[in-house]
């Protein structure tokens, strides 16, 4: 079990804002090759998931497949493609998509670090127009935000409105910390470079289903996982299931506590590809809710859905306890 931090605000906002000014510098970084053979195996790729395109030239900057590393971060942008490679953007008045498949990775040993998916991510061309990212696009959609030690997130950020014939495309990352222009990673997505898949290598617990663990006035505990196709109701998409996972949530504090599921609860593969909890499979049973609300003293049992990709291994839940300051980030493997 889990020791419980301190419940006072004060000494909540001191933990937020440490991890905040921890990731001030934490993007100088450089681009890092695999060490070994077992390290450097190419990113794996699909018709969903498409790779660079090699440049003519050479670069000095990290590439598509580099591992860019420093002491808090590490990041990986796998492929790029543009609308075509995907079936659900189309080009809107002469302009298109650009995707980045995606991945970074908080590699302190004891603090939380934080990257936006709006303010982290900013695509350049040769021209140095600038394009902010989009929420709509392929999925799994890069969830960041706040990473606990040795968490990976991985999905696409979609960035729109890119004229077709932009050339000399760049990623910039920067945590959303940083001083303007301070600490940014630049990644040229024109050119392939190499490096490794970035995984989980968690530095806080992860628990196991039975296991109960205590946040604040929160004891929560995941005790069961099971899957579905579906029912007559609704259905996963073809190569999906249903995964539901019964939770039990005990409220050990004098005030009322609410969760929301749809927010502060999610599935983790393990290259960190997210998938949200899933109104359409909470439909298919009868103990399912989008949300909770447990009086002081007392205890409720719920049971989260979310549609994954079918046979996903290992799976982790991913619950935060505290949808307002960091800490409350609890892990369970699932299977």
């Amino acid at each position: 079990m889990d020791t419980p931090p301190s419940s006072t605000d004060d000494r909540s906002r001191r933990r937020y804002l440490s991890s905040l000014v921890g990731a001030v510098g934490a993007l100088s970084l450089a681009g890092c090759a695999a060490d070994d053979a077992t390290d450097s195996d190419p990113p794996s790729t699909s018709a969903s998931t498409p790779t660079g395109t090699p440049s003519a030239g050479s670069t000095d900057r990290p590439a598509v497949g580099d591992v860019v590393e420093g002491d808090r971060l590490a990041m990986v942008a796998y492929s790029v493609g543009r609308s075509a490679d995907f079936e659900t953007l189309e080009v809107l008045n002469g302009d298109g998509h650009v995707v980045v498949d995606v991945a970074v990775k908080n590699t302190h040993d004891s603090e939380y670090v934080g990257l936006s998916y709006h303010g982290g991510f900013t695509l350049r061309d040769g021209e140095s127009r600038e394009y902010g990212a989009t929420v709509v696009g392929p999925t799994p959609r890069l969830h960041a935000g706040e990473l606990a030690p040795g968490e990976v997130a991985r999905g696409f950020v979609t960035f729109d409105r890119v004229p077709p014939d932009a050339t000399g495309l760049t990623l910039e990352v920067t945590p959303t910390t940083e001083p303007s222009g301070a600490g940014t990673a630049t990644i040229t997505l024109e050119s392939d470079g190499t490096g490794r898949t970035l995984t989980h290598d968690f530095a806080v617990p992860v628990h196991e289903l039975g296991e109960p663990t205590e946040y604040e006035d929160t004891r929560f505990t995941a005790t069961e996982v099971r899957t579905s196709t579906g029912s007559d109701t609704a259905s996963p998409a073809p190569g999906n299931e249903f995964v539901f996972v019964d939770i039990i949530v005990e409220n050990t504090g004098s005030d009322e506590l609410f969760l929301n599921h749809v927010l502060q609860a999610t599935l983790k593969d393990s290259e960190g590809r997210t998938y949200d909890f899933s109104p359409t499979a909470v439909r298919t049973i009868d103990n399912g809710a989008v949300s909770m609300t447990v009086a002081p003293g007392n205890r409720e049992r719920a049971e989260l859905g979310f549609e994954v990709e079918a046979g996903v291994e290992p799976l982790y839940l991913v619950m935060d306890l505290d949808d307002v300051w960091v800490g409350g980030r609890r892990f369970y493997q699932l299977r």
